[in-house]
């Protein structure tokens, strides 16, 4: 038992963990009142770790305490931290990869633990429990699910991605895709949240949930408009009727689309291997003019014509494709 009880706690997330710290506080057992807590509780019960009685009272069964204390030790700890870091990892790569190699992920965990051999890397990924897991193995890839499905995981790695190398972000910036699924910390995004707040009375957590459906709609290529129209249709979790997402003016609508179309191009998006619109054109300028760059060259925002290749990578001019924006 001592080996699957083992198991079964080091993979625990942060929130479970949490929860569980805390009823190992209570021997008595405790009544939640809270819809999250209770969620948590639940999965703590499927684990096995807790007992979920009739009127919202839960406890740890006395077993579950003394196995807990025979196997917890610093050892366990660093376990159940590696693993939540790789939770995490791999929330980074849905947004800034879609396909991508073991390599590329073990490049991803050693941000935090640089020591990690590519093994251990692999067995993490490979017991991340259902929920926490984006990816599927194809042809030697890690692949987005969804994107095995009629191989389009070939066509963006092939056509699309090609030879471009990947971004590897900080470790902040990992936690920050984590937290909120989006960088809500770039500029740009800063400035769209503080418009959201302002314009449409929000809190800085539905404002920090807007920006994240914002994020997907550019990773989904949707067009500026259609991004434009979804917001506003959008009125869940806007509060009363006051909150709701409508433009008071056509230059209040202009404001908001000029600030979307900036923050799009600082959004860091799975066909350009996590980098944003202007480290692409760096990227590009760089390559065709001779002199390899390096991650930690500085980036250089290039003008481009209109009857250039985007450099989305679509094979499109500018001018029929990002550039109609």
């Amino acid at each position: 038992m001592k080996g699957s009880f083992e198991d079964r706690l080091s993979s625990l997330g942060e929130s479970e963990m949490a929860m569980f710290r805390f009823l190992l506080g209570k021997p008595a057992g405790v009544i939640l009142t809270v819809e999250t807590d209770k969620m948590l509780a639940q999965l703590l019960e499927r684990e096995g770790l807790v007992l979920c009685e009739p009127g919202d009272k839960v406890i740890i069964p006395q077993e579950v305490r003394e196995t807990y204390e025979e196997v917890h030790s610093d050892e366990l700890t660093l376990r159940w931290r590696k693993r939540n870091w790789m939770y995490k990892c791999i929330e980074a790569g849905k947004y800034l990869y879609g396909v991508m190699t073991y390599d590329v992920l073990k490049d991803l965990f050693a941000l935090k633990y640089p020591g990690t051999n590519i093994v251990e890397v692999m067995e993490l990924f490979d017991s991340t429990p259902g929920y926490y897991q984006w990816f599927t193995e194809r042809d030697g890839r890690l692949v987005l699910n969804g994107f095995e499905k009629n191989d389009y995981y070939k066509y963006l790695e092939q056509e699309v991605q090609r030879d471009l190398s990947f971004y590897v972000p900080s470790a902040e910036e990992v936690e920050e895709l984590y937290e909120q699924g989006s960088l809500i910390s770039r500029e740009s995004h800063q400035k769209m949240k503080t418009f959201i707040e302002e314009h449409f009375g929000c809190g800085p957590d539905i404002a920090a949930l807007k920006i994240h459906e914002l994020y997907e709609t550019v990773n989904n290529h949707m067009r500026v408009n259609d991004a434009v129209e979804a917001f506003i249709a959008d009125e869940e979790g806007a509060g009363d009727s006051s909150s709701r997402f409508e433009f008071e003016s056509d230059e209040e609508r202009f404001n908001f689309t000029e600030l979307y179309i900036e923050m799009s191009r600082e959004c860091r998006i799975r066909d350009n291997r996590g980098h944003d619109y202007y480290e692409m054109v760096a990227l590009m300028s760089l390559k065709n003019s001779g002199p390899a760059i390096t991650k930690s060259a500085p980036v250089r925002r290039v003008k481009i014509g209109r009857n250039d290749p985007c450099p989305c990578g679509s094979g499109k001019k500018y001018k029929n494709c990002c550039g109609r924006n």
